[in-house]
């Protein structure tokens, strides 16, 4: 329980540092125990050597069934609701109080997807001290807000307030300004071994107004991508050129990979 309320933490393994596995928009926990291709899936081949942990934002849906295979439409999430749209700082604050009230023990490697790569970023600078090390997987680039063109940053930023199709249930939401102005607001990021992921080929889709949106990500992917990792001290890059968006689930092996060497480095 946390302030009153179920928020839904599983962690499994043994081993230092403690990583953390923080999701995309809209995946719960156990997207990280997904894998399409190159098992195993990142959350159990990582649980092999590490302490490893994953949780539900509210709002997130789950991928999988008990049994854990694949469901044919999302399912909520395993925490309770809480009112929409949320700050980062306040996803930030909850992620760090969840550990902290469950005893893991830090400090943290945090594996961030997508905009969890964000919300990874916001919590290393807002909690330094507690954080060994960083593995951003194809995480958002702040750059987008500035560089994509209106039309473009306008489906961008509706993406994270996606309508529910879940009767009863209210998807997470977020206001992507919000995101990069707490970003900009909070301490500058210390230096920790740190590996960014992204993804070699773009999504594949069929809704004309997101293929265009995807067209101008393309066109200013490289700048945006450079100065994300230009803002984090030391860091390293690493293409993977056969996987989309979603390299933890395609390239399961390329994230272990990257999370364990990052994990020998850490103190």
């Amino acid at each position: 329980m946390l302030g009153g309320r179920q928020v839904y933490l599983e962690c499994h393994g043994s081993g230092r540092p403690t990583i953390v596995l923080q999701s995309g928009y809209g995946n719960a926990g156990d997207i990280w125990s997904v894998a399409t291709a190159h098992p195993p899936a990142v959350a159990p081949g990582l649980a092999a050597t590490n302490r490893v942990c994953v949780y539900d934002r509210p709002g997130s849906t789950l991928s999988l069934d008990a049994a854990g295979n694949l469901l044919s439409s999302p399912q909520p999430g395993r925490s309770d609701q809480v009112p929409m749209p949320r700050t980062a700082t306040a996803v930030v604050t909850e992620w760090h109080d969840l550990l902290t009230t469950a005893g893991v023990p830090g400090p943290y490697l945090l594996v961030g997807h997508s905009i969890g790569g964000l919300f990874t970023v916001l919590y290393a600078r807002t909690y330094p001290d507690e954080v060994a090390g960083m593995v951003l997987v194809d995480a958002t680039p702040p750059a987008f807000g500035s560089l994509l063109p209106p039309a473009s940053l306008t489906l961008l930023k509706a993406s994270l307030n996606a309508p529910s199709s879940i009767p009863g249930y209210a998807f997470e939401g977020y206001d992507l300004d919000d995101i990069l102005s707490s970003i900009e607001a909070a301490p500058a990021l210390r230096s920790t071994p740190s590996t960014l992921l992204f993804a070699g080929r773009p999504q594949e889709v069929a809704d004309p107004a997101a293929l265009a949106l995807l067209k101008d990500v393309a066109v200013v992917q490289d700048q945006a991508r450079a100065q994300l990792t230009a803002s984090i001290p030391g860091a390293r890059t690493q293409l993977v050129p056969d996987a989309t968006h979603y390299v933890h689930v395609e390239r399961p092996d390329a994230v272990i990979k990257a999370v364990q060497a990052v994990a020998s480095k850490t103190p």
